[in-house]
């Protein structure tokens, strides 16, 4: 298991290696709705036939080089298909599209029209087979459409980039854990969380999870987890599932109030 903890370690440098508009503002913004949201999902059909073809002129003039026509991967990742899902799935298509805004065109990020990528998304979402529908797309409605698989939403796949909320704790083999926490959200930000999100995590209930925490000498310069032993805290990391057993390769930690009780 060590050597699973120091592999996703490794992703998280890389992450951090990334150019600096791929976290931006807007990303590390973007949150999964609030539970109970009532908002579509990506099978509500939430783009037009007309939105989506003019995003395939724009992909194939901007993407294709990389993605291919087919959108199957070439020098960059495959836009279709499982693997295109489990990195997508419970989180919002906003997610999506600030990915792709902020890091593409290769080498000319944000280079293009705000409307233009919102076509590419729709491309994207027409060649993956989800349905369409009378309206297109607009920047407002993105944060409120889920990423969902076909038989609705599911648990946040295994190795996803995940925060939750829990009282920090130790187990027998004093081996820090995160005890009575939140099931796992996606995030796209690995490291400190803005101010509005910290609020969204204090007000976020504890839960019935329990979460071995890996790596949390590296979270960063100075943290101490002695010192925050008993407090309520945001924890971000890859979630790591095995049978009977919840942890997280660990890559930050932020009190979020001095006591944790239920």
């Amino acid at each position: 298991m060590l050597f699973k903890s120091r592999v996703f370690l490794v992703s998280y440098m890389i992450l951090l290696a990334m150019p600096a508009g791929w976290l931006s503002a807007e990303i590390l913004q973007d949150r999964q709705a609030p539970a109970g949201n009532k908002g579509k999902t990506i099978w509500d059909g939430v783009y037009t036939p007309a939105q989506a073809a003019r995003g395939k002129e724009s992909y194939t003039a901007h993407c294709s080089a990389c993605h291919a026509t087919d959108l199957t991967g070439r020098n960059g990742p495959a836009l279709r298909g499982d693997h295109f899902m489990d990195n997508w799935r419970e989180d919002s298509l906003n997610s999506l599209y600030n990915r792709i805004k902020n890091s593409m065109p290769a080498g000319n990020p944000s280079s293009l029209a705000d409307d233009t990528y919102l076509d590419i998304v729709a491309h994207i979402l027409q060649v993956n087979a989800f349905p369409e529908g009378a309206e297109e797309l607009k920047p407002n409605t993105l944060v409120t459409i889920r990423v969902v698989g076909k038989e609705g939403p599911a648990p946040v796949p295994n190795f996803a980039l995940v925060q939750v909320v829990g009282c920090l704790a130790q187990s027998s083999d004093n081996s820090w854990i995160l005890s009575d926490a939140s099931e796992p959200v996606r995030t796209r930000n690995p490291k400190e969380s803005t101010e509005s999100e910290l609020k969204v995590s204090a007000a976020t209930p504890l839960g019935e999870q329990t979460f071995r925490l890996l790596d949390v000498d590296y979270v960063r310069s100075g943290f101490t987890a002695a010192e925050h032993k008993g407090h309520k805290m945001e924890a971000k990391g890859f979630l790591i599932r095995n049978p009977g057993d919840l942890r997280l390769s660990t890559t930050w930690l932020e009190m979020l109030e001095s006591s944790c009780m239920k």
